[in-house]
């Protein structure tokens, strides 16, 4: 972008931020003193500048070139110039008065209310990514929907009789004596994503495909009230919500939650796995979960400078990724034991082309996974190994293997990987069309 639209931008958002802050601020009648203006810290306020989401009207106005930058900039520099000093001093006032900063947050979160995707995709995914972490740069990680442990319950999804039972969070223990719960069995928690509850969700099919297995007892997360939200106030609150887990887990006995219990997390729930991780090992003085899988783990608000900790290698003995729509929806960094990038670094994957490119990739994570749970299916993605990041662009240099992506990854094939799919089922490349199991067979279908 040329330095000239760079000062329009600038000169929007810094009215923008004049505007909302002046509201209930005192009318500025003369200019400010050398003291002032030098008290005043001007690296924090060009931060600032730059993380509000004003910029995104600027760029809208830009891009669709409803005004002229050029007339724009002769008639506008006094104002740029007054704008500018008025904006130092009403926000140096409210740092003093001790409400800046509650102020700030407030108004970087309302404004996500109306964030939307009008503009470029990865300016988009960048300024929300700028909101987030001025929110944690100001050191308040809260959220307007407090997560409340005794709303939050486990969903036992039962494979002989198709019965789903409740289970507290609070009341855990009550697992090992639930009808259809094997304690013989190794158990799979299903955490879902953003905007998704049980009856709402694509837990569906991950649950079919585990009871077409009939070898695992299948737990999905109950915590809609607490990642229907706004996307930010559910990112702030993966990392409570993965307490609250992990204290439920330590109600269950230590040697199976540590060697039978696997935790999967798609998205946001990816991000909710990791921090269970993090937290148990905390709270039961160094144990570690046996293996957590995250599916195309939330990007927005998550790994970049001060933003909120992601899952990452460490959170488990074993932790593999399946990376489908990154640097969007879903995180493009190198961050578990085994990172599986589908396609590479591309962010859209074959098939989504006449559907929403952006949620379809983001929802293949999940399709993949959940076709390697068949057992017919489990060979069905073999990877590559790259040895350096820029190698996954197209895979051209990665080295073939017999590395398995999905179900059956080993806890011993630990690296970056490349991993070709078909735009259909078959999604995976090695599938045996002899014996391949389609997600609509009737295996393990209930009523």
């Amino acid at each position: 972008m040329s330095s000239s639209l760079i000062l329009v931008v600038l000169m929007v958002v810094l009215v923008g931020i004049s505007e909302s802050i002046q509201a209930d601020s005192p009318t500025i009648t003369s200019s400010p003193s050398p003291e002032i203006l030098k008290s005043v810290n001007l690296k924090h306020f060009e931060t600032q500048i730059w993380k509000m989401p004003k910029i995104v009207d600027a760029f809208k106005a830009v891009v669709s070139r409803e005004h002229e930058p050029r007339d724009i900039l002769k008639s506008s520099r006094d104002i740029l110039m007054n704008k500018t000093t008025e904006s130092l001093i009403a926000i140096k006032k409210k740092a003093e008065a001790g409400t800046y900063q509650e102020q700030l947050l407030n108004y970087l979160q309302n404004e996500l209310s109306q964030f939307g995707l009008g503009v470029p995709l990865d300016l988009a995914f960048s300024t929300l990514n700028y909101i987030c972490s001025t929110i944690v740069d100001l050191g308040v990680l809260r959220s307007k929907v407090i997560p409340d442990m005794s709303r939050m319950s486990f969903l036992l999804r039962s494979t002989d009789d198709c019965e789903n039972t409740s289970i507290p969070l609070t009341q855990a223990e009550r697992l090992w004596n639930t009808k259809g719960f094997y304690k013989d069995r190794p158990t799979v928690l299903f955490i879902t994503g953003w905007k998704s509850s049980i009856n709402n969700s694509n837990s569906g099919p991950v649950t079919k495909a585990y009871r077409c297995r009939n070898d695992t007892n299948v737990l999905v997360l109950d915590a809609a009230n607490f990642i229907d939200t706004l996307y930010t106030w559910s990112a702030l609150n993966t990392e409570a919500i993965g307490a609250y887990l992990a204290t439920a887990l330590l109600r269950l006995d230590t040697s199976y939650v540590t060697k039978r219990f696997h935790l999967v997390g798609h998205s946001l729930g990816a991000q909710i796995a990791g921090s269970t991780g993090r937290n148990y090992r905390q709270m039961s003085g160094g144990q570690i979960l046996h293996r957590i899988t995250g599916l195309d783990p939330a990007n927005p608000c998550f790994y970049d400078g001060n933003d909120l900790e992601g899952l990452r290698s460490g959170d488990a003995r074993f932790v593999d990724i399946i990376h489908t729509n990154p640097g969007m929806l879903g995180t493009s960094k190198r961050a578990g034991d085994a990172d599986f990038f589908v396609q590479g670094r591309i962010p859209f994957k074959p098939g989504c082309e006449e559907l929403d490119p952006m949620s379809c990739s983001h929802q293949r994570a999940v399709d993949y996974w959940t076709e390697t749970l068949y057992p017919s299916n489990e060979n069905d993605f073999l990877a590559k190994r790259c040895k350096r990041y820029s190698e996954l662009l197209l895979g051209n240099d990665c080295k073939d293997t017999d590395t398995v992506m999905g179900y059956a990854a080993k806890p011993t094939d630990l690296g970056l990987f490349y991993v070709a799919a078909n735009p259909v089922q078959p999604y995976g490349p090695n599938a045996n069309l002899q014996s391949y199991t389609n997600s609509s067979t009737e295996c393990g279908a209930c009523a």
